[in-house]
């Protein structure tokens, strides 16, 4: 599970998973609500670019995702996610209570999408939790609150 904007971690997994010879191993993406070009990409088959990222998810602010991990995507059944900014943000908040940990609401995200699994998880789940280097207390304050 990874949080995806313009494609750049999402290519490294997709590099790594390779180098190890672990092709079958399911990916799955995930982005906030307005901030959604990859999952829109991914539908349409081509790199679909956004008028405007609108969601609190800032550092998944790509309106475009890479022409090449789409194609890499495409070819290899990445899976799309999208979650709403709230449940991004309540997944950051969990995370901070359970791990002691801030994370940015780009990664809340995913945890979200972890949190949240309603897909039936086999197997073992890895999720990519990185990017706490501009939230604050006090975001996460703001964030408990509602506001």
């Amino acid at each position: 599970v990874v949080a995806v904007g313009g494609g750049g971690l999402l290519g490294g997994v997709l590099d790594g998973l390779d180098r190890v010879g672990w092709r079958k191993c399911r990916v799955l993406a995930v982005e906030t609500e307005g901030a959604s070009s990859f999952n829109r990409s991914l539908a349409a088959g081509r790199v679909v670019e956004l008028d405007a990222i609108t969601s609190v998810a800032k550092s998944l602010g790509a309106r475009r995702v890479s022409d090449e991990v789409l194609a890499r995507a495409l070819a290899r059944g990445v899976e799309s996610h999208v979650v709403s900014d709230p449940d991004a943000i309540a997944a950051v908040v969990r995370f901070a209570d359970d791990s002691r940990q801030l994370v940015e609401p780009a990664c809340g995200a995913a945890l979200a999408a972890v949190y949240d699994w309603r897909q039936g998880p086999t197997g073992s789940v890895l999720a990519i939790v990185c990017g706490g280097a501009g939230v604050t207390a006090g975001d996460l304050v703001r964030w408990r609150s509602g506001s």
